[in-house]
């Protein structure tokens, strides 16, 4: 064991973990999944492998902890994107902030929807659930705004919902890829221009 890594400070279990994905993302993000191993985990925290796998007992669990803590912030950030409101509301200025909302979300934390969004070489099958879920999850948002914006219209709701959620991951791709040529104001330009050209 290094000096450095005998001079650490114990440090709880939770805090321990929070430390372990904190590395375990960062490995994803930049060099992808295969290359995330608890070795790597331990050289990135800067401490013994043996200490990763007492906060996690295998790489699988250590995943799943993962991609449910993110998922959760994912949950958290679009569930505020679509506040309750009045009845009286512009459906069309809801899904306006909606977008806005989802926009800036993306930019302010990417590495999140990143795990969501741009999924990297040799993603396993439990990332591939998660983002099944959270697309689920986004579907109903959009289907119950187009309900609302193009009410007594004959409109295949699903494939209308599938069609704005395939653009809005598109647009976060894009936010993510390239956030100084796609900034959440030129993406909002985009989607108030679509909508006026949907709802004319």
């Amino acid at each position: 064991m290094s000096t450095a890594r005998a001079r650490q400070p114990r440090l709880s279990i939770e805090v321990r973990r929070e430390q372990v994905l904190d590395a375990a993302l960062e490995l994803i993000v930049e060099d992808g999944y295969a290359a995330t191993t608890m070795e790597a985990i331990a050289r990135r925290v800067d401490i013994a492998k043996p200490v990763v796998y007492n906060a996690y007992p295998d790489r699988g669990a250590l995943l799943t902890a993962l991609l449910e803590r993110q998922e959760s912030r994912a949950m958290q950030m679009l569930a505020e994107a679509m506040p309750p409101r009045s009845t009286a509301a512009d459906p069309t200025e809801a899904m306006l902030a909606w977008a806005h909302r989802l926009a800036t979300a993306v930019r302010e934390d990417p590495a999140t929807w990143r795990l969501m969004l741009l999924p990297a070489d040799g993603t396993p099958a439990v990332v591939r659930e998660h983002v099944d879920e959270g697309r689920a999850f986004v579907l109903a948002q959009a289907r119950a705004l187009l309900d609302e914006i193009f009410a007594g219209r004959d409109l295949d709701l699903d494939l209308a919902a599938n069609g704005v959620v395939a653009t809005a991951e598109q647009l976060g791709r894009l936010l993510i890829a390239d956030p100084e040529a796609y900034t959440p104001d030129r993406i909002m330009a985009f989607v108030r221009q679509a909508l006026r050209l949907l709802t004319a």
